[in-house]
């Protein structure tokens, strides 16, 4: 098992969310804000993507599968749905993706592909059967 750490921090502009691990930086805000990047739901949808395009990439490398370009176009719909006890939750109700690629291999070659690549990304996989979260507490800072 691995463990990943990210620190994200409000700045003092608008709704603007500074994020960031191993050095690296994004910016999160809000288009009713100052619009300055993109918002969380984008976000999550947009790390799904890449974990999708990362997994296919490495794949097809341990496979020696003819991947000459390779896209995802991802849409959710974001509402209310009832989580139990009559407990209403703001969250992706729907998420639908179509992957892209180019490759001289068969359909049936590039279907067992694609299904590999599903079964194999992280990001997916949290999305689709859940993940466990603790609430580690809390800081007063001075």
């Amino acid at each position: 098992m691995s463990t990943y750490k990210v620190k994200a921090t409000k700045t003092t502009t608008g709704m603007q969310v500074s994020a960031g691990t191993r050095g690296f930086e994004i910016t999160f805000d809000e288009p009713g804000s100052t619009n300055t990047g993109m918002n969380p739901v984008e976000i999550l949808l947009t790390s799904f993507g890449a974990c999708q395009a990362i997994t296919a990439t490495e794949l097809a490398r341990k496979r020696n599968f003819d991947l000459q370009a390779f896209w995802v176009n991802i849409s959710g719909d974001l509402g209310r749905e009832n989580v139990g006890n009559d407990d209403k939750r703001y969250k992706f109700t729907e998420i639908r993706y179509t992957p892209h690629l180019r490759s001289d291999e068969s359909e049936e070659d590039i279907k067992k592909f694609l299904a590999d690549v599903a079964r194999k990304c992280p990001v997916e996989n949290t999305l689709a059967y859940g993940t466990k979260f603790v609430e580690d507490g809390f800081v007063v800072e001075d």
